[in-house]
């Protein structure tokens, strides 16, 4: 099981960059596995990057939909042939614990646009730069909040430092809205509709990630267990730093050796 007290999280971020760890500043040297990203209280976050991690990931949330009697068929990741698509997993020891994917916008458009088009194309109208969460999957006994803000910062470091993302939306469940309005201040917008991908009802909920960032700033790093958030289980600032710059590294190393999951651009992205 995770570590789930309230004493000061261990910190390791896979990186040459000086980080905090048990409030002592220490360096830490790169793994040579280029995709291992954050070591976190029991658990470690990687880019999905490799076919065993793929594999392992596929079975997670197909078993994870499955079990909520949802249909399965559409929910696979496919790391190697979207360049505007990342997706990270949870890992303790051998096992998948927990995943997050998430897609930039782009002419082939998001699996939102299958039911509210309507609604993104508003943003897009906007010149709103916008991009989608999806296949968000959780071994129950591992759902921590500490885990659950590990995955939606990794995710929003993605997203809003490195693409400028200005918008996120997520296709839920209805009964999971509550959740994801508590948690992380989405808003929902647009009827109440079936997803046929997974035969299931579907909400679109919508997130500022301007509003984001400003709960980062006020509430990362506290653990405040009273707050209904999961803000205050997200990376401190130094943190966020120190994994936005090994983030870049690793995309960096991805697009120089020919990986089809980047896109080409990336190969000039500064790695500072």
């Amino acid at each position: 099981m995770l570590k789930t007290s309230n004493s000061l999280p261990i910190y390791t971020i896979h990186n040459n960059a000086t980080v905090r760890r048990n409030q002592t500043l220490k360096t830490y040297n790169i793994k040579s596995d280029q995709n291992s990203l954050l070591s976190r209280n029991g658990f470690t976050i990687q880019l999905v990057n490799s076919q065993k991690c793929c594999i392992k990931t596929n079975t997670l949330i197909k078993h994870m939909y499955a079990s909520r009697g949802y249909l399965t068929k559409g929910s696979t990741v496919y790391p190697y042939n979207n360049p505007y698509q990342i997706t990270f997993s949870a890992f303790s020891e051998e096992n998948t614990i927990g995943t997050i994917t998430l897609k930039i916008d782009s002419g082939s458009g998001l699996l939102a646009d299958e039911l509210y088009g309507q609604e993104l194309a508003g943003f897009r109208e906007k010149n709103r730069k916008i991009c989608e969460l999806s296949k968000f999957a959780v071994v129950p006994e591992y759902g921590s909040k500490e885990l659950f803000a590990t995955l939606f910062h990794f995710a929003y470091i993605y997203a809003y430092n490195i693409h400028n993302v200005e918008d996120a939306f997520i296709e839920i469940n209805p009964r999971h809205a509550s959740f994801y309005r508590r948690m992380l201040g989405f808003d929902q917008i647009g009827e109440l509709r079936t997803c046929k991908r997974v035969d299931a009802p579907a909400s679109l909920l919508h997130l500022n990630l301007d509003y984001m960032s400003k709960q980062i700033s006020l509430f990362a790093g506290s653990r405040n267990t009273d707050s209904r958030s999961i803000y205050p289980y997200f990376l401190t600032q130094f943190e966020e730093m120190a994994l936005t710059k090994k983030m870049r590294q690793a995309l960096y190393h991805r697009a120089i050796h020919d990986i089809p999951a980047i896109p080409h651009s990336y190969e000039k992205m500064p790695v500072q």
